[in-house]
């Protein structure tokens, strides 16, 4: 019995036994909810609905599904708009290119992946383009082979990375996009750093390149070359290709690449100029003195400027395979004469040298060091920073001089360049050695990366008119420390060019068996 009072008791009748229910409801012992079975969190309410009810066709099911698609959808279009603008406050606008932008142009941007973490991206497009027909039969031909050999090696790579350092060269992939906001790419690239024929410089060899199937894909491999032209002069190396059939010639001739036989029999190179040009020095070795003599009577007039250049070799005492070397340089010119030195370094004695940038230095130093090779503890050069480091520095007498010997040279203008490429210089050069009784004769050209294969080219036909034995010297600048090594053995070494018409014929095959 509930005797308390309670303040809406002084109302009205319908109101006060309406209170008085409720403060009897309050005092009674609630009784115990029935067990319930837990109701997981990871499961939508809509999941909860007893089969009963939805087999026995709710009228409003189809509604209240539609009205939760409909929330669903609102939900995920306020998140995402909800990310975008967050990301847009922030400034971290999200690209879909995964690799890195290098370079953008008007066709599009240059992007380099990352190896071997993007290798299975790759190979995914490249498995999508597989069997897609471009082009003519011979070019569905190259592009599945050139797609399977990329898909095969981005696999491996992946899958095993320590296996591609062992069996081949590393390599890196390379791709043209039509914009930064497409993903997929237009057509792709494997190139490798491989050794060229023509020292200090080092080849990015293409190994494979490749187009979508897609239409709006033709003229982006054209795009994606002129790309790895520009980065390759970036990085001081020549682009080669190595076309493997009469199609492919045409073609790569049509984009300005050139057949270069003096540095490789296969390997073709770029023939445009470049944005970013290098200088390439160039040497040919006259192996008689009947072709130096046949050379100058070709031009018949006199040299446009002439000079005498000594250089000085030395090295330190406890190097007697003199793998590092200072080289020392005066030259002589009309009125005017300038000192340079250069380092020249080799991993063993069979290795060619490794030639440092050329550094120009005070005359007076350079000729105090050929004097007592002690003075270069006194000089401060960039080309001489530790050299001969070791445990004798401190000892006197620690460097010495390996050769010496007296360069002169006649300069020309090269004959049959076009006036549009600018004027090269066609440098004779008489090499003197103490212990020799003729010198050593070759000819040396610096011309610009881009003009390369013109120049080359040149030459070749001058030599060839007038039937001029020059052999073509690998490492240029390395020539004169050869020569003075081996004493000017090192002519004896060349193999002496055959000349147009004196080719050996070959015998016909003896029908034996």
């Amino acid at each position: 019995k509930v005797n308390a009072w309670h303040p809406k008791m002084d109302a009205s009748p319908p109101m006060a036994l309406q209170a008085l229910q409720v403060a009897q409801a309050e005092s009674r012992p609630k009784a115990r909810p029935p067990f319930r079975q837990p109701v997981p969190r990871n499961l939508a309410p809509l999941t909860l609905a007893s089969s009963a009810v939805i087999s026995a066709g709710w009228p409003g099911r189809n509604c209240f599904k539609a009205q939760c698609r409909s929330v669903v959808r609102r939900s995920a279009a306020t998140v995402v708009k909800e990310v975008k603008e967050v990301n847009e406050l922030r400034g971290e606008a999200k690209r879909p290119i995964e690799g890195d932008v290098i370079a953008q142009f008007d066709q599009g941007c240059l992007v380099m992946w990352l190896l071997p973490q993007q290798a299975l991206q790759l190979a995914t497009w490249l498995s999508e383009w597989e069997g897609e027909a471009f082009g003519n039969q011979e070019t569905n031909f190259w592009r599945q082979r050139m797609i399977v050999a990329m898909k095969s090696r981005l696999e491996k790579l992946a899958f095993d990375p320590g296996s591609e350092a062992g069996d081949e060269a590393p390599f890196q992939v390379y791709s043209v996009h039509n914009s930064i906001n497409s993903s997929k790419p237009l057509a792709v690239a494997m190139v490798s750093t491989r050794s060229l024929n023509l020292e200090p410089l080092t080849a990015l060899h293409l190994d494979h390149i490749v187009n979508s199937p897609e239409p709006q894909s033709k003229g982006f491999g054209a795009t994606l070359l002129q790309g790895l032209v520009q980065r390759a002069a970036m990085s001081k190396q020549v682009l080669v290709i190595e076309p493997q059939s009469p199609g492919l010639e045409v073609y790569f001739t049509r984009l300005g690449f050139r057949h270069i036989k003096e540095v490789d029999p296969y390997l073709w190179i770029p023939s445009k100029p470049l944005e970013l040009e290098q200088e390439v020095s160039l040497r040919y070795v006259l192996l008689e003195d009947a072709d130096h003599e046949r050379l100058l009577a070709a031009f018949k007039r006199p040299p446009e400027w002439t000079g005498v250049t000594e250089q000085f070799y030395m090295a330190s005492r406890q190097d007697t395979s003199s793998l590092d070397v200072l080289a020392l340089f005066t030259c002589s010119r009309a009125t005017y004469r300038r000192g340079f030195a250069r380092r020249m370094r080799r991993e063993k004695p069979s290795a060619p040298y490794q030639v440092d940038a050329v550094e120009e230095v005070d005359l007076p130093e350079i000729m105090a060091i050929m004097r007592s090779p002690e003075k270069l503890e006194e000089v401060s050069w960039a080309s001489a920073e530790g050299f001969g480091q070791g445990p004798w520095t401190s000892l006197p007498g620690n460097f010495s001089g390996v050769g010496r010997c007296s360069v002169s040279q006649k300069a020309f203008p090269l004959p049959g360049l076009h006036p549009s490429l600018g004027k090269i210089d066609f440098v004779v050069e008489s090499l003197e050695l103490q212990m020799r009784r003729d010198p050593v004769y070759s000819v040396s050209i610096t011309c610009t990366l881009g003009i390369l294969a013109e120049v080359l080219e040149v030459a070749r036909d001058f030599f060839n008119t007038f039937r001029i034995r020059a052999a073509f010297h690998h490492n240029p600048l390395a020539w004169d420390l050869e020569v003075v090594q081996s004493d000017g053995l090192a002519l004896a070494s060349m193999e002496s060019p055959p000349l147009p018409g004196d080719e050996k014929k070959r015998p016909n095959d003896l029908d034996i068996f």
